[in-house]
């Protein structure tokens, strides 16, 4: 899934479809690590923010790629720093949400461009019915 550079959110589906991993299993994580604690909106939704999500992805590396148990895994993260420039995937995630918002600037341009051009030929084409009567 692809971030969206203008949200400061996410709901657990996004952060599920981002870390490839199933909600409910979000919703356990938060039970077992006091670390992740996403907040909630007014209708108790909870609302995953840059850090959550790198807290997510750290918590996903550890258990699974590492084969860490949950225990383990625990004692990891609350041995890691909490500052989000420290944590390097924090700063992929905002790196990305600058290559999607560039992109996404890319694609405007040329899809402005590409109606200027169709414009003159319809133009061009109505000058030339035009002249053949």
């Amino acid at each position: 899934m692809a971030f969206d550079s203008k949200k400061s959110y996410y709901s657990i589906g996004e952060v599920s479809r981002i870390a490839g991993v199933p909600a409910y299993l979000l919703r356990y994580w938060e039970t077992f690590f006091n670390e992740l604690n996403p907040s909630r909106d007014t209708r108790g939704n909870r609302r995953y923010t840059n850090r959550d999500i790198a807290m997510v992805l750290n918590i996903k590396e550890l258990v699974y790629d590492k084969g860490y148990k949950l225990g383990k895994a625990s004692e990891l993260v609350k041995g890691e720093p909490r500052e989000s420039d420290a944590d390097p995937k924090t700063s992929e995630i905002l790196k990305l949400q600058k290559e999607m918002t560039r992109d996404r600037k890319k694609h405007a341009e040329t899809e402005e461009r590409r109606h200027l051009l169709l414009r003159e030929i319809r133009d061009e084409i109505e000058d030339i019915l035009q002249m053949l009567g």
